[in-house]
């Protein structure tokens, strides 16, 4: 069980590095959860199509791939409106199993049609980033650069929902819609801004990981599947728990790829969920929601 001092070191910068990944995954998620109810699957096919959108600008169009990241936030958040327009809006109030089964449909929609559009073959930017050494620690540049994205988007999402007009009407249909709508609050309105931004966040997310890996129309489950874990874990509607619960889940998974066979780091990942869910299902920041 005894690791080397330098090895342990490089599995901590490691668990940092993919921790922020998984708190950029879940940013979008929580918003749209903590303020709309709404169990969105289809965010991991949102995170596909900020994946694609960079790749295709990047290779077929000769673009600098760091030019692309904000084209694919902009596109994602009009696909978000989009997709809100057709399918949530219309059963806004209908049981939320009608929603999951809708945002399900979504999904698999958005993945086959990335699918017949550009293959089902794992693509890659033409681009080599390259590590950083830094005290005998390698440190894969492209996954630093989405650390930095997360540590941003969840400032910057935080100062939006606490400093603006808009953001306080979120935070206050959040917490009570109705209440929100007797004081003059557009409450439809709201519902498509935080879609819109949800599918935004995602798309950052999104774009962000053809940096560090190759990808294909069916990674976005990877992820999605943690980042539910990930939204209970850190509090429904926090930001703040989300890159929190994200650090944790990457801690778990990096050390425990490294100490146990095969996948039995996602044993691990789902027994820490199960024991939220019975010991503090508000989550670890749950107190502080829509902050």
């Amino acid at each position: 069980m005894f690791v080397d001092p330098s090895i342990a070191l490089q599995l901590v910068a490691f668990a940092i590095l993919l921790g922020g990944i998984y708190g950029l995954v879940a940013l979008g998620l929580t918003m749209i959860f903590g303020v709309m109810d709404v169990i969105n699957f289809a965010h991991g096919a949102l995170m596909v199509a900020g994946m694609y959108t960079v790749w295709w600008l990047t290779n077929e169009g000769g673009l600098n791939p760091f030019l692309t990241i904000p084209i694919a936030i902009v596109v994602l958040f009009v696909l978000g409106l989009a997709i809100h327009h057709v399918t949530i809006a219309p059963i806004i109030e209908a049981p939320q199993e009608n929603q999951l089964i809708v945002t399900f449909g979504v999904l698999l929609i958005l993945v086959s049609a990335i699918e017949i559009a550009f293959s089902a073959d794992p693509q890659s930017l033409d681009i080599d980033l390259g590590s950083i050494g830094v005290a005998g620690i390698y440190l894969p540049e492209g996954q630093l650069y989405a650390l930095v994205f997360a540590v941003v988007a969840v400032v910057a999402s935080w100062g939006f929902l606490q400093y603006t007009q808009l953001g306080r009407a979120i935070r206050g249909t959040a917490d009570n819609r109705d209440a929100a709508q007797y004081v003059g609050i557009n409450v439809p309105r709201i519902d498509y801004l935080t879609f819109g931004l949800g599918a935004a966040l995602a798309g950052l997310a999104g774009a962000v990981i053809p940096l560090f890996q190759q990808i294909n129309p069916h990674l976005g489950d990877a992820y999605l599947i943690n980042a539910f874990v990930i939204v209970v874990l850190g509090g429904l509607g926090s930001f703040p728990g989300a890159l929190l619960g994200g650090m944790i889940i990457g801690f778990v998974h990096v050390f425990g790829q490294f100490f146990l066979p095969g996948s039995g780091y996602q044993i691990a990942i789902f027994l820490i969920f199960i024991l939220v869910l019975l010991l503090k299902p508000e989550g670890l920041l749950g107190g502080e929601t829509h902050e």
